[in-house]
């Protein structure tokens, strides 16, 4: 019987190898995002941008974003996070704001620079659905507040992003989809999870 249980050890510790061979096989993960398209080089004088990060409830810019938040702090560009809800599905809202605020210091985001909307038609929970211009008129008016010149926002499926910018919320399964016309169309390219300016729409 000895011998039984001598094989199954050692196809254990085959299976275990090779495992780990496979995990360290993979690429390291990295916060620089490869695409050439994500953040093109500004023209003129300008070296960063105005950020605007929009995410649908706290905890959104740790969970999905703070590769992309270090990343874009590095290069020195200014940030500021568009929140769309606290989060309150569970009646911890207040909590989870001033988490969001705790997490953007930790950031390097200044307060002022973060906005958590609490707007009756946008409320957080599995069945709740947003207002689709709503979404776009709000955006809009933070994006002319704080002269946002690019925009960064989940989206995990493949929507056209054509002469409208589509977002699709995450977590909750509430997804909206919302236009924008600003005077200058805004140059739109994803990859990874990010939405930002360029001239010709590109997915993931």
């Amino acid at each position: 019987m000895g011998w039984i249980w001598t094989v199954f050890a050692a196809g254990a510790v085959l299976l275990w190898a090779i495992s780990l061979g496979r995990i360290l096989s993979f690429p390291t993960p990295t916060c620089v995002p490869p695409s050439p398209h994500f953040m093109p080089p500004l023209r003129g004088d300008r070296r960063s941008r105005n950020v605007l990060l929009v995410v649908a409830h706290p905890d959104d810019e740790s969970m999905f974003f703070a590769p992309t938040i270090l990343f874009l702090k590095s290069k020195g560009h200014n940030i500021h996070i568009l929140c769309m809800s606290q989060g309150n599905a569970d009646g911890h809202g207040i909590t989870r704001k001033e988490e969001l605020y705790h997490a953007c210091g930790t950031l390097k985001i200044p307060r002022e620079q973060v906005k958590v909307l609490d707007h009756p038609k946008l409320q957080d929970g599995f069945h709740e659905k947003w207002d689709h211009g709503l979404l776009a008129e709000l955006t809009m008016e933070h994006i002319q507040l704080w002269a946002i010149d690019t925009v960064v926002a989940t989206s995990w499926r493949p929507y056209e992003l054509q002469n409208t910018l589509h977002f699709c919320s995450h977590n909750r399964d509430i997804r909206f989809i919302w236009s924008i016309r600003p005077p200058k169309p805004p140059r739109c390219s994803s990859r990874h999870m990010q939405v930002s300016p360029c001239e010709q729409a590109r997915k993931h």
